[in-house]
């Protein structure tokens, strides 16, 4: 359970769902990115409707820290993810960097900071 310390009525929570029409965040196949482009866009606009700040250093890392634990903890998307990753950065350099980083920080800290490039 991801626990936020903060609160809203039900109804509220009703009132923003039905405000935030979906059409407006589908994503063509060919614009979808696992990494720049995917479905969080939803819940990051619903964050801002139900007027949680997610920018708040401790909501960000509660945030940060319980969905990146929830990725990484599936073996396809995490495979998505650093295909994306090395799709993006071609360059034998780039891939080194990567492979070294991503050994240095383990799945669980790739997905972390992708779930914090999402928020900033």
């Amino acid at each position: 359970v991801l626990f936020l310390g903060y609160t809203v009525t039900l109804m509220y929570l009703f009132d923003a769902i039905k405000q935030l029409n979906p059409a407006n965040y589908v994503i063509s196949e060919n614009e979808y990115n696992i990494v720049h482009n995917n479905c969080a866009t939803y819940l990051i606009g619903f964050a801002k409707k139900v007027g949680l700040d997610y920018k708040d250093p401790n909501t960000a890392t509660n945030i940060e820290n319980y969905v990146g634990k929830s990725i990484a903890s599936n073996d396809i998307t995490v495979g998505k993810i650093r295909k994306a990753y090395l799709e993006e950065n071609k360059g034998i350099y780039h891939k080194a960097s990567f492979y070294v980083w991503n050994f240095a920080v383990g799945d669980e800290g790739m997905t972390r900071a992708l779930v914090r490039s999402y928020m900033n």
